[in-house]
């Protein structure tokens, strides 16, 4: 399953969710290459109940050896960031090349700020809400890596207008 088609999964079960991460960098406008789709959700049940059946539906299962369903155990999510520092929950598919579907644990900003500011962008058929740029800065700032901090610097240069 590729990029494209986990967003319009995403979007056709009515799971609710902001897309960060790299593909959200691209679509805000500093074209880059990312592998994976980076995911903040709704952490309700119903919302929960629907990524989970979705995913399963798409033949997604956790890389690590857990069920689908641990997602939605609050208390078992915050145990494995607090004692193995996990970030995210990450699906792939069967296939070899599948695009792997990372949803944030512990967002830095909080899934109502994300969606609030969201910008609505046009991904074939689906209306696909995106972090904000100022937004992005944020959960990129202090990971220590090269690329986020490239990232950084591109999305500061499209904040103030200083692209060519």
């Amino acid at each position: 399953m590729g990029i494209h088609d986990l967003i319009r999964l995403l979007a056709e079960k009515k799971i609710d969710f902001v897309l960060v991460g790299g593909l959200a960098v691209a679509l805000q406008g500093y074209q880059r290459v990312t592998m994976d789709v980076d995911v903040v959700l709704a952490m309700d049940a119903g919302n929960l109940e629907r990524f989970i059946a979705a995913a399963r539906n798409a033949g997604l299962r956790p890389t690590i050896p857990v069920p689908i369903e641990s997602l939605a155990r609050p208390e078992l999510v915050e145990q494995w960031h607090r004692e193995k520092g996990m970030l995210a929950f990450s699906l792939r598919g069967a296939e070899a090349r599948a695009t792997v579907l990372d949803v944030l644990v512990k967002p830095v900003v909080p899934y109502a700020d994300l969606r609030r500011d969201a910008l609505m962008v046009e991904m074939g058929t689906a209306q696909v809400p995106v972090a904000s740029i100022p937004h992005l800065i944020a959960m990129k700032t202090g990971t220590g890596r090269g690329k986020d901090r490239i990232d950084i610097d591109e999305l500061q240069k499209l904040m103030s207008g200083n692209t060519p």
